[in-house]
């Protein structure tokens, strides 16, 4: 991990009492920590691309620690604008130091992200670079934030709910999840076909991330979790999209009924995010390990088949799923 990746910035200012100021200002849960919660999917992603656009030994600690940073911020936003109760098992930050708090810290990450990332070579052009694809990413993913925020599944039509998943699913998990592939090839010098082929794989792989996202948030209220912030806040999601295709248009519309009617309901929450699992879920698994089966042989492709693509093709094995909805693993 970088040296003094939380520190305090202002150097002519480090009293006792301001680092107890910071200290408590900044009082992150412990897993939001970059490198300590989650399955570090993204640090995995990033490190492997590396290896593989022929960077050796280990990738760089502070780019790893960028994108985890970036990603810690964007949860700790997301939680906030969902008002969310809990994350990975643990109470949403705003939910213990107050919204106006975790929002500053939520930001703070974006700003330590960028200042690593700008710290990362010494060669200036490459850290104007990395900075540049940090700065394009993350307004995208806020873009696609946006759409999230701004459509509502009992608004919109069939079509449209399947558009908007998608595009949804490409600007935030899928550009984050390019962002760290990009990041290791980059950090080891790999060509531009290298660069494009492993952030393309990167951004397919998120797409599927996101899928089993949405799928597992619905099998976990299932299984009795509180936890629905996306039925509640009635977000576009993969099943709803799938739903979409695989019902007739008046039956949509019925379900779409049925979410509005639910309100703060959990036990209606709960009997519609069984049906959905119930309608959709060979669909999504079909849909998921297809998209996988894709990119990994345009990965391959792209290698020339190449047996050095074979460690990063393998993290799409974390997100396979199976026909038990209700046994697919969690993943932040």
């Amino acid at each position: 991990m970088t040296h003094n990746l939380l520190g305090f910035a202002g150097a002519t200012h480090q009293t006792a009492r301001t680092r107890h100021g910071w200290s408590k200002a900044l009082q992150l849960a412990p897993d939001l920590y970059p490198g300590v919660g989650g399955k570090r999917l993204r640090g995995t992603l990033l490190e492997q691309a590396y290896a593989f656009a022929g960077g050796r030994g280990a990738a760089p600690a502070i780019i790893v620690d960028a994108v985890e940073l970036m990603h810690a911020g964007s949860l700790v936003i997301d939680d906030f604008e969902d008002d969310s109760l809990t994350r990975r098992g643990q109470p949403a930050l705003h939910q213990v130091i107050g919204p106006a708090r975790a929002v500053n810290a939520g930001n703070w990450m974006y700003f330590r992200a960028l200042e690593l990332a700008a710290a990362a070579f010494d060669d200036p052009a490459r850290s104007a670079a990395l900075v540049g694809r940090f700065i394009a990413v993350v307004r995208q993913c806020h873009e696609g934030q946006a759409i999230d925020l701004a459509t509502r599944i009992d608004e919109v039509t069939p079509r449209q709910a399947r558009v908007t998943a998608l595009v949804i699913s490409r600007w935030k998990t899928g550009r984050l999840a390019s962002l760290a592939a990009w990041c290791g090839a980059k950090a080891a010098a790999g060509d531009p076909q290298t660069l494009q082929a492993v952030a393309a794989f990167g951004c397919r792989m998120g797409i599927c991330l996101q899928m089993k996202n949405d799928i597992d948030e619905l099998c976990e209220l299932v299984d009795g979790s509180d936890r629905c912030d996306d039925l509640r806040n009635r977000r576009v999601t993969w099943p709803w999209a799938w739903a979409a295709s695989e019902l007739p248009v008046r039956e949509f519309a019925a379900w779409q009924h049925r979410l509005w009617q639910a309100e703060e309901q959990r036990a209606k929450f709960r009997s519609l995010a069984k049906d959905l699992l119930d309608a959709t879920h060979r669909r999504a698994v079909a849909e998921i390990n297809a998209r996988l089966d894709r990119a990994v042989d345009r990965l391959t492709a792209a290698a020339d088949g190449s047996p050095a693509a074979r460690p990063l093709a393998a993290i799409c094995d974390a997100l396979r799923v199976t026909n038990e909805p209700s046994k697919m693993e969690a993943l932040p």
